[in-house]
């Protein structure tokens, strides 16, 4: 079996269009990652700090008995 690698161009160029559809994709895929950690970010943060809450009451109560 041989390498696919060796058999590559190291100055191959990509055509134009192509760069511009792979900049388009990456530029959609960064936009939903930063939706997605805009609503479980968000989330995450409320949700630590409820349980930072919980667990520091629960720790009270159990000092007083």
């Amino acid at each position: 079996m041989g390498d696919n690698f060796d058999e590559l161009d190291d100055m191959a160029t990509a055509p134009e269009h192509l760069k511009g559809m792979l900049t388009s994709e990456i530029d959609m895929i960064r936009d939903a990652m930063q939706i997605v950690q805009m609503f479980l970010g968000e989330t995450m943060v409320a949700g630590v700090k409820l349980l930072q809450e919980l667990e520091s009451k629960n720790n009270d109560n159990d000092l007083k008995v």
